[in-house]
């Protein structure tokens, strides 16, 4: 399944941690703060992106 997590927070990471540990998943993380998608796609199996979702 194909998941986009927009927000990088406590609960955006929380939820990238759950998502991504299960199989078949491709996790992908949007976030306007560049340093917090890094963290996050070093800490887990997913793609991320800086920016805004309109």
């Amino acid at each position: 399944m194909n998941i986009i997590i927009v927000g990088c927070g406590k609960v955006g990471q929380k939820l990238a941690e759950k998502i991504s540990s299960e199989q078949d998943n491709n996790v992908t993380v949007i976030d306007v703060n560049s340093s917090a998608v890094k963290e996050t796609t070093n800490a887990y199996d997913v793609m991320g992106y800086v920016g805004i979702v309109l």
